[in-house]
């Protein structure tokens, strides 16, 4: 009985660690993603020639604009939104397997 109640723990364990990979490996995916987007993203709003806070103003003003008359354009920030969420999902649920082997094993 001993051995198969300590099998389930090992299973816990390990669904923990595959989860936390697979998050951790989510999330910086998506944070790499958006630091090389970035550069394209600051010459198309054009920092070079007007300045960081007139840059951000018109950049608000942009997506504002795209709210209110193109809401389709807005799919691939909602996706990425969806994909972090996932990601932070997936490492809380690791960290609670892990927590939750952790603590029986104490006991």
């Amino acid at each position: 009985m001993a051995q198969r109640n300590n099998s389930g723990r090992n299973r816990g364990g390990q669904a923990g660690t595959v989860l936390l990979t697979l998050g951790v490996l989510l999330l910086l995916t998506e944070a790499g993603l958006a630091a090389a987007s970035l550069p394209h993203l600051l010459t198309t709003l054009g920092i070079d020639a007007l300045g960081a806070p007139a840059a951000a103003a018109l950049a608000l003003l942009k997506f504002f604009r795209t709210i209110t008359f193109h809401p389709a354009a807005l799919l691939p920030f909602a996706y990425g939104i969806l994909v972090s969420f996932l990601a932070l999902a997936g490492i809380l649920s690791g960290l609670i397997l892990l927590r939750k082997g952790t603590v029986e094993n104490t006991r």
